[in-house]
């Protein structure tokens, strides 16, 4: 079984996911980009804007609506400023309490709350569930700890745009059978190919997987003791993307649907303790190196999966899964219990 072709582009399908699916916990950013006072991520999660913040200190998840006349308190994207509202000029406090309001009269105002929502922080990252339960345990934990996540110093980020459905850019990720195919001038080099021999694992709604380099020891494991040529991912289920190259450099990525047929991804790479601990001269050139083989990775990856939006739109049967591609029919089948 297979998802329906319609859950791709049809807008009542991703009104569903966003009740039965990411209204549960999605990743919003790093500790790291929240580490101040006044920090703030705002982003839409199905269209409905949101925002997690640094407020004195600790780290909440707020309606990014102002209570006075639904204006958005703080602009989409990253950055630094007072919780106030830039129409009147409204400002909001610990909890997403209204601390000022300009001109305005007490007896004209009857809601003083943002809704807020529970937000926690694992390893270096921040999830926010928006029906404020996040089922017991610390997302992706067992997922993290198989592929010895460990969060670093970033070092690069940028966004991309996609016409595709979400589940689209999760398929793509969870495979490796398109490598040979899609990335010839980009993972195929480096000894990453199709028929690498991989090895999956699951842990419950996520998983995780190694590929093995068919090229042997490659030039910096012999100027790097304990690289290798390796590469490891985890899917930390619904938006969260995490891999890291030869033990030495890191890549964090999450997705937002903002249309079923548009989603934004933010990515972003990071050192490792090992990469860490060489010399200024190699992180220099390895970083380099490792921006300018990104880009091109999700170049590839932006052509083939804005196509297969187009395709899917008019298929005219649901997708052939392969035995090669058994975390996308472990996906598929979590997706549509979490949906029926």
């Amino acid at each position: 079984m297979s998802i329906d072709p319609k859950a791709y582009w049809q807008e009542e399908h991703l009104e569903k996911e966003y009740e039965r699916i990411f209204s549960r916990s999605i990743y919003v950013g790093t500790s790291a980009s929240l580490r101040a006072d006044g920090d703030y991520v705002s982003y839409r999660v199905c269209g409905r804007p949101y925002v997690t913040r640094n407020i004195a200190g600790a780290v909440g998840t707020f309606d990014n609506i102002c209570l006075h006349r639904a204006n958005l308190i703080d602009p989409l994207g990253h950055g630094n400023r007072p919780f106030r509202c830039g129409y009147h000029g409204w400002q909001y406090g610990a909890g997403g309490t209204l601390m000022r309001s300009p001109l305005a009269s007490d007896k004209c105002i009857t809601r003083k709350q943002l809704q807020s929502y529970a937000t926690v922080e694992n390893r270096g990252l921040v999830f926010a569930s928006l029906d404020n339960d996040f089922g017991g345990a610390a997302p992706g934990e067992a997922a993290l700890e198989a592929i010895g996540f460990q969060m670093g110093e970033t070092f690069h980020s940028e966004t991309l745009e996609h016409e595709a459905n979400w589940k689209l850019l999760v398929e793509n990720v969870l495979e490796s059978y398109h490598l040979s195919f899609v990335h010839g001038d980009s993972f195929v080099p480096t000894g990453i190919t199709s028929t690498s021999q991989f090895a999956d694992q699951y842990h419950g709604n996520d998983s995780c997987f190694t590929i093995a380099s068919k090229a042997g020891a490659s030039g910096k494991e012999k100027v790097i003791p304990g690289a290798s040529s390796d590469y490891v991912h985890a899917f930390v289920f619904p938006n969260l993307f995490i891999s890291i190259t030869g033990g030495l450099v890191g890549f964090v990525s999450h997705f937002k649907p903002e249309a079923p047929g548009r989603t934004l991804l933010e990515w972003q790479l990071f050192e490792t303790p090992l990469l860490q601990s060489q010399k200024a001269v190699v992180r220099s050139y390895i970083k380099k190196n490792a921006v300018e083989f990104t880009r091109k990775v999700l170049g590839e990856d932006l052509v083939v999966l804005n196509n297969s939006q187009i395709g899917t739109r008019y298929a005219r049967g649901s997708h052939q899964i392969q035995e090669i591609e058994g975390r996308i029919a472990q996906f598929h089948q979590l997706y549509m219990k979490m949906v029926s």
